[in-house]
């Protein structure tokens, strides 16, 4: 097997691990916080790369545009979580419903408005770098790089902040955390609304790099919910974790079978996991 491919292959399933991490850790808080499984949660994702392509498309720069994106889906999920969840989080099943209820509106909202055909963002950094001797697309390990740091800085967030001690404790027990005075509901909605803008920026950085179509997000969200299942709800490095397994395992999986069919067995391989390790790779 040529090396230079199996490099290209696992610098691609790295860039995927990055790309699905940054997708499912709004996923995996809010679900471990509130026990709601956000089905909406993909079109956030689909919107911060809208968000690139209706900016870029009017001139504006592409930078501002990924600051613009997690911005405005903070925004839009705060106004989600204080119109909707907020009253629905009772009842996780309800949740479930309207989320998805959600998520189906803006979908086909976007494919009326844009169409169903994928759009294209060009890249800031169209050139390409050598690494271990491979020519690999700059702009991909520059993402890498940004995804990384913000990966960082979130688990110092989580680890030495008063607010990552709050939502620790929350996540850990509800119940005891309210008694001891923390305000669970501004958690819960803080949360929600830092998980909306990490996907809108997760789908702003990878906007160069996929085809930006309404249906798009619906794939995000499945990968992310086997990341959060198969790492462990709540846990920023169960999230990695996850992250890791289901986007190294495709790439790794593409060394032998075509792509589908690679999406096919680790999914798969993510349902052994779940049956081995219920509770998660990373227990809370």
């Amino acid at each position: 097997m040529d090396s230079s491919f199996v490099l290209r292959q696992l610098f691609g399933g790295l860039t995927l691990s990055f790309i699905l991490v940054l997708v499912a850790l709004g996923l995996s808080v809010i679900f471990g916080l509130m026990r709601i499984l956000n089905m909406a949660h993909g079109e956030f994702f689909i919107l911060g790369a809208y968000v690139v392509v209706w900016i870029t498309s009017a001139g504006g720069n592409f930078w501002v545009a990924v600051l613009a994106a997690p911005i405005a889906l903070g925004l839009a999920g705060y106004v989600f979580q204080k119109g909707l969840l907020r009253a629905l989080q009772r009842d996780p099943n309800v949740a479930l419903l309207v989320t998805w209820g959600v998520g189906m509106i803006v979908r086909q909202t976007l494919q009326i408005i844009m169409g169903p055909a994928g759009l294209y963002v060009l890249s800031p950094f169209p050139g390409s770098v050598s690494v271990f001797g491979m020519q690999y697309p700059l702009y991909r390990v520059v993402m890498m790089g940004i995804s990384a740091g913000i990966f960082v800085l979130l688990v110092f967030l989580y680890l030495r902040s008063r607010f990552g001690l709050r939502l620790r404790a929350t996540i850990h027990n509800r119940e005891m955390a309210s008694a001891i005075g923390i305000n669970v509901e501004r958690v819960a909605a803080t949360s929600f609304v830092m998980g909306s803008s990490l996907a809108g920026l997760a789908g702003a950085l990878v906007s160069p790099l996929i085809p930006v179509a309404p249906l798009t997000g619906l794939t995000y969200l499945i990968k992310s919910f086997f990341i959060v299942v198969v790492g462990g709800a709540g846990h920023l490095l169960g999230t990695l974790a996850g992250g890791i397994v289901i986007g190294g395992g495709e790439s790794v999986f593409q060394f032998f079978v075509n792509p589908v069919m690679a999406e096919m067995l680790v999914f798969f391989m993510a349902l052994v996991i779940v049956g081995i390790r219920p509770q998660g790779l990373i227990k809370v």
